[in-house]
């Protein structure tokens, strides 16, 4: 298993969690809920970065199922 994909993850899950009880527990402005949706969005795009490109340009193989597969892409160019 890849651990940078590990540790993108469990912050992943860290972050939603937080933003999840942070909605829950108080009534936000509008600029409080907009850098809530920030912090989700760079982690998931971290996650998603790597998942794709994360290893020299090549996509992570240790994601839970392959993003991009060589073969599905030689067969679209057939």
């Amino acid at each position: 298993m890849c651990e940078e994909l590990q540790t993108l993850k469990r912050e992943a899950v860290y972050v939603l969690r937080a933003v999840k009880s942070i909605r829950r527990s108080r009534d936000l402005t509008f600029y409080e809920d907009a850098e809530l949706n920030g912090k989700k969005h760079h982690i998931l795009n971290a996650v998603l970065k790597h998942l794709l490109a994360g290893h020299q340009g090549q996509p992570c193989p240790a994601g839970d199922r392959p993003i991009v597969s060589l073969n599905k892409t030689a067969r679209l160019r057939t």
